[in-house]
């Protein structure tokens, strides 16, 4: 049977005792971690469930929202360096101006994908920033909403 030569820990799952050494892994043990964890293409997730045991496939649980206001026209900004997994975007109703949003690349005047007065945008990232945001007029407001 194989070991696990190194331990590797979810903090949303604690494990009691913690590991140490190298713990033999056993059939059993390899086929519950499948059944506990997805891939994302870059990392590994816990899978969730309600509390009545079903499988969430609904959106993860929010963890704030980034209420983002322009202090000049032409604002950039790239959101901080934080793991989500998803993330909305909203111009604000009263806005005037258009917001481009652009991933993994700088937003600018009609570079990424518009949002005109009061229109979001929902996405799947692994990084709050790789989210790049144009704001077109000053005093303008962007809310971005992320999730674990």
């Amino acid at each position: 049977m194989p070991k696990i030569l190194v331990p590797f820990t979810f903090d949303d799952l604690p494990v009691s005792p913690p590991l140490s050494g190298q713990p033999i892994l056993s059939n059993d043990i390899e086929q519950t971690i499948a059944t506990l964890v997805g891939w994302d293409g870059s990392t590994r997730r816990l899978v969730r469930v309600s509390p009545t045991g079903s499988i969430r496939v609904g959106s993860a649980r929010a963890k704030a929202v980034l209420d983002i206001l322009s202090n000049t026209a032409g604002y950039v900004l790239t959101c901080p360096n934080l793991s989500v997994s998803e993330v909305m975007i909203r111009a604000y109703p009263d806005n005037t101006g258009r917001v481009f949003v652009n991933i993994g690349k700088a937003a600018a005047l009609n570079v990424g994908y518009p949002l005109f007065t009061g229109e979001w945008v929902s996405l799947s990232v692994n990084n709050l920033n790789s989210i790049q945001l144009y704001i077109e007029k000053d005093a303008e407001r962007v809310a971005v909403l992320y999730t674990e």
